[in-house]
């Protein structure tokens, strides 16, 4: 069986965890003897090898290329959006490399660049079709269902022709996978993939171990939150509950959506409970704190810092917004609390403050959680749906043109 994997983005030009998680697939593929190559976006066309698996670079052919759409002024990002809804110039490139590759089965992710279209030139081949959903830029431009201080309540008409127009495309996808429970359903509830079939696959961790430390017992808890410092994923939200409480450290490490943000919050939120450390290793961070907190406003898809705490042994306090309640035990590896409520928050905070003998009981529990999240178990699930793809649709385990309906 030979694979290839889809995605805007690719190492090295990473932004969020949709790069992550198809860099780790494609490369265990490939360390399970399995012919694996991956399509892109960048800023050049060119090919190379990354861990030994073959990578087409493929030029973005739009105003910009999304990986600095952050810098890009809004009337720019208008036409950048009008592209890449259908961006022909890059379809007739993937045309090509399919054709040089011929794989047996492809798999998309995230295609904010492609544009849906791609699947239509997928089947043209007469490829089976698998696609992950990691973000929701199906149906909603901005990809978070996030917009200015909450979430999209109500889609305005542009979003639901934008909507219309690339839920037509998910005729063509044999089987769709979502990365959670909340994310498939929201495509669902949309009208999306009728007539696939129907999976979900947690992302896995990027490492093969789990952490055997054992959790000492502690008297002054420390608190943590990693990742991108930005509004949508809580962070305000977050430091104002510790600044106003004071009642326990918080430890923050991540990098400020653009410096100047960080360097506000960083400001505004200045106490002696509140150390910002910048761009920390994660086992740095997770072998200082003892709880960490997800407080995600947005509905975030499944963040990948909650399994690499369980890794570390490490308890979770997550918001109750997207997929993150799915990968919670409630009062085993952690809790959860309404996004909306600092006192709720504050509630479980003080869980841990008056009891800090729960981390260590809860210790195993969250180790013997991030076993589902070990990349072998992540890549079978994907290995057996790339193997039913092709055997439900077209009867064996590899395919021919002739098996293809015109």
């Amino acid at each position: 069986m030979k694979v290839m994997l889809v995605n805007s983005l690719y190492y090295p030009d990473i932004i969020g965890g949709a790069e992550k998680s198809t860099q780790i697939i494609a490369e265990n593929l490939k360390k399970s003897g399995i012919d694996t190559v991956v399509v892109t976006v960048s800023d050049t066309d060119r090919i190379d090898y990354i861990n030994g698996v073959k990578v087409y670079y493929v030029y973005h052919s739009n105003v910009y290329w999304s990986y600095y759409s952050k810098t890009k002024k809004s009337f720019l990002k208008v036409f950048w959006h009008l592209v890449s809804l259908y961006n022909f110039s890059i379809l007739r490139r993937v045309d090509a490399i399919i054709k040089i590759e011929a794989p047996d089965i492809v798999n998309t992710n995230n295609l904010s660049e492609f544009s849906a279209g791609i699947w239509k030139v997928i089947k043209k081949n007469k490829i089976p079709l698998v696609h992950t959903l990691r973000d929701y830029s199906l149906i909603c431009p901005r990809a978070t269902l996030f917009k200015g201080k909450d979430i999209c309540r109500k889609k305005n008409q542009v979003c639901i022709l934008i909507m219309n127009f690339k839920r037509f495309f998910t005729k063509y996808v044999d089987a769709v996978v979502g990365n959670s429970h909340f994310i498939l359903n929201e495509h669902i509830k949309s009208g999306f993939f009728k007539s696939s079939e129907k999976h979900v696959v947690y992302n896995s961790l990027e490492t093969e171990k789990i952490s055997s430390r054992a959790k000492t017992p502690v008297e002054k808890i420390k608190f943590g939150y990693t990742g991108h410092l930005s509004y949508h994923k809580g962070i305000e939200f977050l430091l104002n509950v510790f600044k106003e409480a004071s009642i326990a450290d918080l430890h923050v490490f991540g990098r400020g959506i653009t410096p100047e943000y960080e360097e506000y919050l960083r400001s505004k939120y200045k106490s002696e409970r509140i150390t910002f450390h910048g761009f920390q290793k994660t086992e740095e961070a997770f072998n200082l704190i003892d709880v960490l907190i997800v407080p995600s406003l947005w509905h975030d898809t499944l963040p990948r810092v909650i399994y690499e705490a369980y890794s570390y042994g490490v308890p979770v306090i997550g918001s109750d917004r997207g997929g993150i309640p799915e990968i919670i035990d409630i009062g085993k590896t952690g809790f959860v609390y309404s996004a909306e409520s600092e006192n709720e928050l504050l509630e479980k905070i003080k869980i841990f403050v008056g009891n800090p003998g729960i981390i260590n009981n809860m210790t195993p529990y969250c180790l013997k959680k991030a076993e589902d999240f070990l990349p072998e178990k992540v890549l079978q699930k994907y290995v057996n749906i790339y193997e039913n793809t092709i055997k439900k649709i077209y009867g064996h385990d590899t395919c021919e043109a002739s098996d293809f309906p015109e």
